[in-house]
């Protein structure tokens, strides 16, 4: 095959091996494969090599030795250095008893020999070996020395060495299976978590996360990369839809101004009519018609911040960088609705935006003044650690522990019909909580340590938010 036709080839299975598929079947072929080896190396080490012709080669060596062993027992010799010179020429340990099973040389420790059924008994009347074997599965040969003695010969430790190398190939092949799975797992696991928190952050709307992935790497990679292009599109998709709310919003606000002027001019020419059930009519439409161009702008204004906080981007943050006296700052918001305020230490400051800061707790406040128009509201500040805790509390009905989370969302409200005759649109404490983020804070929704009602609790760093990449 030619070159530029080998070369397609290559790169395919260049690929498949570099593949999720490639990489898990070579993983379980090659654990498969010394599995396999490592069993037939146990097998060998631990075979039985106690067999016949074993039998027959210490026979020979015994038969060899017979002679020596009986002139010894006759008294012609050593008796104790015979055994012990076959014994090592054997490899075994070895006793020699009288048939009444008396202790005559060898070694002691040698089993006894144990009681022979009839058959195995002529055999070594006969003069040929017997072998036993216990449940260990080793044997102990007994031969006949004439018709005065037995020779017993057992193997020792070789049983507990084979149980020792059957239990360390056990444990080998346990430890490389156990070890090949967790390989395996181990690398599918760990890039899938990695997937499992770029998605969970995705969901919860940080848009500007991308998980890393290699660009020729499996399927797992290509997953990461289709997920980082649907983040991407999801991010373009509500900038779009942001910037385009912004600029709509910004062009309302020179209608919204004429008409406001316009209410205005109404409400003074209606209180210069007589008194007539009509005029009443139209004074009262007039002074509904200025508070809901009232609250139109205002809507107009949160959507216009809402958009420049959401649309400046990490290199250019919308916070100006002020140093704030908390003291004369909370108590000038607090006066409209009455709140208590109580500011600890006196002298407290902390560094941000007086704009964005003062939207975000004038809002707290009106929503804690809506909330219980003839109750207690506190508004509170106070320094612990690096940062500013400023909470505001109301004596209203409070929040659901269920809902507390979720009224921080774009336009949701807790009733929809209740906040709407209030003039609520459901963007007030989702502002907040841009305006807390875009400091380098958090803002939470709690209950209140005594009695009803809500406590919204604002954590901003002393030193404000980090300054902005130009």
């Amino acid at each position: 095959m030619s070159e530029p036709a080998l070369r397609p080839r290559l790169a395919g299975l260049s690929r498949w091996r570099r593949g999720l598929f490639g990489r898990v079947f070579l993983t379980f072929f090659a654990a498969v494969l010394a599995f396999v080896a490592l069993a037939s190396i146990v097998q060998f080490a631990t075979r039985e090599r106690h067999d016949a012709g074993w039998v027959e080669t210490t026979d020979a060596a015994v038969e060899a030795h017979k002679p020596a062993l009986l002139a010894a027992l006759a008294g012609d010799g050593d008796l104790e250095a015979t055994v012990a010179t076959l014994a090592r020429a054997l490899e075994l340990r070895l006793a020699l008893r009288d048939l009444d099973g008396a202790h005559l040389a060898g070694d002691r420790s040698t089993p006894p020999l144990r009681p022979l059924r009839p058959r195995q008994r002529s055999r070594l009347e006969r003069g040929a070996p017997v072998m036993l074997r216990e449940k260990s599965g080793e044997p102990q040969l007994a031969f006949a020395i004439g018709d005065r003695a037995v020779l017993i010969a057992d193997t020792g430790d070789h049983a507990s060495r084979r149980n020792r190398n059957l239990a360390l190939g056990v444990l080998g092949l346990v430890g490389l299976l156990g070890a090949s799975a967790w390989l395996l797992a181990r690398s599918l696991t760990r890039r899938l978590a990695l997937l499992e928190d770029g998605a969970g952050r995705i969901a919860r709307g940080e848009l500007g996360h991308r998980v890393k992935v290699d660009p020729r790497g499996d399927e797992i990679d290509r997953l990461g990369q289709e997920m980082n292009d649907m983040a991407y599109q999801l991010g373009e998709l509500l900038r779009g839809q942001r910037s385009l709310l912004t600029n709509v919003s910004h062009e309302l606000k020179t209608p919204i101004a004429r008409l406001r002027v316009l209410a205005e001019l109404l409400t003074e020419r209606a209180e210069t009519l007589p008194e007539h059930p009509a005029s009443v009519r139209i004074r009262q439409g007039a002074l509904e018609l200025e508070q809901d161009l009232s609250e139109l702008a205002t809507l107009v204004q949160d959507l216009l911040t809402s958009g420049r906080l959401e649309l400046s981007g990490p290199h250019a943050s919308p916070v100006q960088r002020t140093p704030i006296d908390l003291a004369p700052f909370l108590a000038r918001l607090g006066a409209p609705v009455a709140a208590e305020v109580e500011v600890t230490p006196p002298e407290l400051t902390l560094v941000g935006d007086p704009l964005l800061l003062d939207r975000l707790i004038t809002n707290l406040l009106s929503n804690a003044r809506r909330a219980c128009p003839q109750g207690h509201v506190w508004l509170t500040a106070n320094s612990g650690g690096e940062g500013v805790t400023i909470a505001v509390e109301d004596e209203g009905s409070g929040i659901p522990p269920a809902e507390r989370a979720r009224v921080f969302e774009a336009f949701y409200r807790l009733d929809d019909a209740r906040a709407r005759d209030h003039g609520g649109a459901g963007l007030g404490l989702y502002l907040c909580a841009q305006i807390a983020r875009a400091h380098g804070g958090t803002i939470a929704a709690e209950g209140r340590a005594h009695g009803s009602g809500a406590r919204l609790v604002v954590r901003l760093p002393l030193a404000g938010p980090p300054a902005a990449v130009l």
